[in-house]
């Protein structure tokens, strides 16, 4: 197991057993907790926060080294999978992982105008990126920050990810940068690389970048 790994895996731990997260996390919700149980694997969500009226939340963790810069990964899926339009498909299957070919300015152009006049199936792509699907989803996204550079922003932030995800649609703006497609300021989509480390290098890995704004949104734990 690779050391980003353990490091996810440690986080989501470490969430279940701090007592002043739980502590935090009964007066932001104004209920009593229960239990905090790891999700099974393979789920969208990361860990289920039971309370004592029998409810039940699902989290979704994500430790976060970069505050802007290059952002960290959040999803990662084989293009046939990212949007519905086999246009869009292709286009983003030639900027990603053609690497021989690069695209021409005018190329990059009709990318971004196909996007923009496809905007539903972007903003479906996204809400699957960020929320999931029916049974198979998150209700709330916690943000760890841990980093040296800007240790006035490290802690734990919970957010709703429904909240977060109208955040993103709405401040859209499509642009194409090297082998990259931004579709907002926090969000972009590249080729997932490490070809000798990774079995799936080809997927698509979309990079989230979190900022002032984002956290501005949240509400901080710890």
């Amino acid at each position: 197991m690779s050391k980003i790994a353990l490091d996810g895996y440690k986080n989501e731990q470490d969430f279940r057993e701090n007592i002043r997260i739980t502590t935090e996390l009964e007066i932001y919700f104004n209920k009593k907790i229960t239990n905090i149980i790891k999700e099974d694997n393979g789920k969208k969500s990361d860990n289920k926060i039971i309370f004592h009226d029998y409810s039940i939340i699902n989290i979704q963790n994500k430790k976060f080294k970069y505050f802007k810069g290059r952002g960290n990964s959040f999803d990662r899926r084989h293009v046939k999978d990212t949007f519905k339009n086999p246009f869009l498909r292709k286009y983003l299957t030639f900027l990603t992982l053609d690497r021989k070919n690069k695209m021409t300015k005018e190329q990059k152009n009709d990318f971004i105008k196909l996007a923009n006049n496809n905007i539903n199936d972007i903003f479906n792509y996204i809400k699957k990126c960020l929320i999931g699907k029916q049974n198979n989803n998150n209700d709330y996204f916690v943000i760890r920050i841990k980093q040296n550079n800007h240790d006035c922003y490290n802690g734990h932030y919970i957010i709703s990810s429904l909240k977060l995800f109208n955040y993103i649609k709405n401040n859209i703006n499509i642009q194409v940068k090297r082998t990259c497609i931004h579709l907002s300021k926090n969000i972009y989509l590249q080729r997932k690389g490490s070809d000798k480390t990774d079995n799936n290098p080809n997927h698509i890995q979309a990079k989230f970048k979190i900022d002032k704004e984002i956290l501005d949104l949240c509400y901080k734990l710890i």
